[in-house]
């Protein structure tokens, strides 16, 4: 798996739980074992040698998941806004290659 695969898999998991909890207070089974994988995940990429893609500061990013982990889902809304938006905007944003994007104009794998 490439970092980018990595970087994009875990935001998809750890937003899924933030954003159930974030929009309807569902607790997803496993949540606080997503969230702690996603933050190692941050952790570990923030420390390795840069992606060409850097939308958020990961190493600030894998300290507040695990402090809402810490807190049981029970962070403030701005918190959870924010989390939900940088988790937002590392899948919107890191190209993973060989996956086409909705801009290029050959979708064939």
């Amino acid at each position: 798996m490439t970092a980018e695969q990595d970087l994009v898999r875990s935001a998809v998991m750890a937003r899924d739980v933030i954003e159930s909890y974030r929009q309807s207070r569902i607790i997803i089974a496993g949540w606080s074992d997503l969230l702690e994988e996603a933050a190692q995940t941050f952790a570990r990429i923030s420390a390795a040698p840069p992606l060409p893609v850097r939308a958020v500061p990961l190493a600030r990013l894998a300290h507040t998941l695990t402090g809402t982990v810490r807190a049981g889902l029970q962070v403030d809304h701005e918190t959870l806004d924010r989390l939900s938006q940088e988790l937002r905007t590392i899948v919107t944003s890191t190209r993973v290659p060989g996956i086409p994007r909705p801009e290029d104009a050959d979708w064939s794998f």
